[in-house]
């Protein structure tokens, strides 16, 4: 069989052909209708279902593609049985029965025995004992449902068809569509995990009703000869076999990888007793309302059914503690490592009595490696830190898995921790690549209120930068500081609270002001001034720091355009301001600048942007951001070159303009050959690559000495100028050669 393709005709064609047939019907009660034309719309019906089978299995892979191939073959052989009825309405005479051959029944026959096979080979999920139990008491449920029923059939059918031998083969035929409808039903109701969409089977299941249906209606044609009940139903077989495979077609697009306990399958499961039972209720008050008594099959068939329920139902309870226990372990458990899971371990620390450690780990960029590696690597990479985990454990620790890429670990008594810190010393294998991973680890020990601190030195170990923390009370206090800021933060911006400075940029070894770098500061109503470096980190967490930022470039381009007003042009050849990791992921941040340059009509190259290369380091969405303002013309530079993530290839991956040379190898200027190498070779670098230099932190004359002797041409620090108000730069540049005070 040829691979096939999901076609969006096919639904619309099995639609037209079903209203099409009704409405054939309709007008052959009122003319007499060509006997071939009421046979059309049922052919081509079928065709669409054959096409529509096809493309199901062609999208499926393994039993799912096989049970299609089945069911295209199975509803293949109904085809050419619906041709050879077609032939035989056409040339066969009619004596009582419509004209139906052997060769027809046969072929009927075949497709619904392949249909019931097809059906019989597909998966059901889970192969327990108590599930197979349950599975085959379903069954005989149905069948005993089915059999009953089938009594009043065959009573019905034989007064009004006889016992004649094509009557017989007729009954034959339609009770094997019949049955192939109640084994769909069964699957449906039993089946837990089946790779078939369930919407495809309850879209089949109406199929088994086509045989005794078009029985019904050949006895209803009988006054009009040239309609036919195959004819009339066939259509509908065929539009309810396209709509299953669309289904399944849908249900493939849209899998989910993972399963859990199907409890909604095991519900439909225990309503097979309920509906059997009732239907067959319903089905005996009418016969005995209708005849007044009830056939010995009819009866002995019932209390078969009722002893099948009690049994059904008495395997269901015992099939319920099971579930319930597979449930409780799901919500105990993390589904991809096997590990605890958060509730379960937060309960066990709340539980645990005496003194005790809980250890929370958080795998630092585990979302680069996975977006680098791929999903399955990043599943396989948690999978092989759990482990990890479990072994450097004692046996009596728990260690759960609380979401994403953080992991928790309680142990008994205090200093256990020792070896979990070293849960990242060798790389871990996974789906084929090794990976050395940095961690973050909060550490608590005690007895109350572990879980909480523990949190807490996580946090500060991953916003701090360190590796390591353990838990104090300083830490608590630190907490409570940084929260009261970030209350004040949007207040004091919304107040005018912050300010900025500007420190001269100077030009060695003349010291003559090239630039300037803006500096935020924060001043309280009551005159306290809070330090950058306790409320800029405060910023970065809560988000604030993009609006903060935005306010920063706005004011320095509004200053930058007044001492270019005041003082011409070429004043000062640039002007810089920082910008934050946080900032350069935010995708606005172009437009943001781009839109202060143009409002306050500041050319895009007098505007220096400072990164440091931690940033950058990753590429990604940061990088991006700074392509996209070097595209402007903004200058970019790399500050406290040297102490970040340093790699030289990120001057030639980042469009730097300039790098800020870090004062740590500054402050080795004038010692051993050793000391002075990093700042010497830093300028040799930048001069073969067409980079500025600038020393950040010069202190002493010396040093701006000796930064000369190595080529360096510009500098800032408390040598040339401290940072200034916006009135000092003024009182500079009016100079004639403004130098830095």
């Amino acid at each position: 069989m040829t691979a096939a393709r999901w076609r969006a005709w096919y639904t619309p064609i099995a639609l037209c052909m079903a209203v099409a047939e009704v409405l054939l019907i309709l007008f052959g009660t009122v003319v007499r209708v060509p006997v071939w034309l009421v046979w059309v719309p049922a052919l081509v019906g079928l065709v669409a279902t054959v096409a529509g089978f096809r493309a199901a299995a062609a999208g499926a892979e393994g039993a799912l593609r096989a049970f299609w191939r089945r069911l295209a073959v199975a509803m293949g052989a109904v085809l050419v049985a619906a041709i050879s009825q077609t032939v035989d309405v056409l040339t066969m005479p009619s004596t009582g029965l419509p004209p139906l051959g052997a060769r027809t029944l046969l072929l009927y026959v075949a497709g619904a025995t392949l249909a019931v096979t097809a059906l019989l080979r597909l998966p059901g999920g889970a192969r327990s004992w108590r599930r197979l139990t349950t599975t085959l008491l379903d069954v005989a449920v149905v069948a005993v449902t089915g059999g009953i029923a089938g009594s009043q059939y065959v009573d019905w059918f034989v007064e009004r068809f006889g016992v004649s031998a094509q009557a017989w083969w007729l009954n034959i035929a339609m009770m094997a569509i019949a049955v192939a409808g109640v084994v769909v039903v069964v699957k449906i109701m039993s089946a837990r995990q089946s790779p078939v969409s369930r919407g495809a089977l309850w879209w089949l299941a109406p199929i088994g009703l086509a045989g005794p249906l078009s029985t019904v209606l050949m006895t209803l044609f009988k006054p009009w000869p040239h309609l036919n009940g195959s004819a009339a139903v066939l259509p509908f077989v065929g539009l309810c076999g396209v709509l299953a495979a669309r289904a399944q077609h849908r249900h493939v697009a849209g899998a989910r990888p993972h399963q859990v306990v199907d409890l909604s399958a095991h519900c439909r499961g225990t309503a097979i007793p309920l509906v059997a039972t009732v239907l067959t209720s319903a089905l005996l008050t009418v016969v005995r309302l209708s005849t007044g008594h009830l056939s010995t099959v009819q009866v002995t068939g019932t209390a078969l059914l009722l002893l099948l329920v009690v049994a059904r139902q008495a395997v269901a309870l015992a099939e319920n503690g099971t579930l319930l226990r597979t449930v409780a372990r799901q919500a105990m458990h993390d589904e991809l490592t096997g590990l605890y899971s958060r509730r379960w371990f937060t309960a066990a620390v709340a539980a645990a009595e005496g003194p005790r450690t809980v250890v929370l780990l958080d795998l630092k960029e585990f979302r680069e490696i996975n977006d680098s590696l791929g999903p399955v690597a990043g599943d396989a990479l948690l999978i092989a830190f759990g482990k990890r985990l479990t072994a450097l454990a004692a046996d009596d620790a728990v260690v759960a898995r609380l979401g994403g890429d953080e992991f928790g670990v309680l142990l008994p008594g205090t200093g256990q921790a020792g070896p979990l810190l070293t849960a990242n010393a060798e790389p871990l294998h996974a789906a084929g690549h090794d990976v050395l991973v940095d961690l973050s680890i909060g550490v608590a020990e005690g007895e109350a209120d572990l879980y909480r601190q523990a949190e807490i030195a996580l946090r500060e170990a991953a916003s701090g930068g360190h590796r390591v923390i353990r838990y104090d009370a300083s830490l608590e206090r630190r907490l409570t500081q940084r929260a009261t800021v970030a209350a004040d933060l949007r207040r004091a911006l919304l107040a005018g609270e912050f300010h900025l400075l500007y420190q001269p940029i100077v030009e060695l070894p003349s010291g003559r002001m090239t630039g300037v770098e803006s500096l935020i500061r924060w001043t309280r109503p009551d005159g306290e001034i809070v330090s950058p470096a306790d409320f800029i980190p405060v910023a970065e967490d809560t988000g604030l720091i993009v609006e903060l930022g935005a306010w920063i470039i706005d004011s320095v381009c509004a200053q930058a355009a007044a001492w270019q007003r005041q003082h011409g042009p070429d004043a000062l050849t640039s002007i810089a301001v920082n910008v934050s990791a946080r900032q350069l992921v935010d995708p606005a941040l172009p437009e943001i600048v781009a839109a202060a340059l143009a409002r306050h009509r500041v050319p895009a190259h007098r505007l220096t942007v400072e990164i440091t290369e931690t940033a950058v380091f990753g590429g990604g969405r940061a990088l991006a951001t700074v392509t996209a303002l070097a595209q402007l013309g903004v200058s970019i530079a790399l500050d406290d070159f040297g102490t970040g993530h340093s790699s030289l290839g990120l001057l030639r991956t980042c469009p730097v303009n300039a790098i800020k040379v870090d004062k740590s190898f500054v402050d080795g200027l004038g010692g051993t050959p050793q000391q002075e190498a990093i700042a010497t070779a830093l300028t040799g670098i930048a001069e073969t690559m067409g980079l500025r230099t600038v020393a950040e932190g010069v202190e002493t004359a010396a040093q701006a000495r000796r930064l000369f002797e190595l080529g360096y041409r510009q500098a800032q620090g408390f040598l040339f100028a401290r940072p200034l108000p916006p009135a000092a730069i003024d009182a500079l540049l009016a100079q004639p050669h403004p130098a830095a005070a």
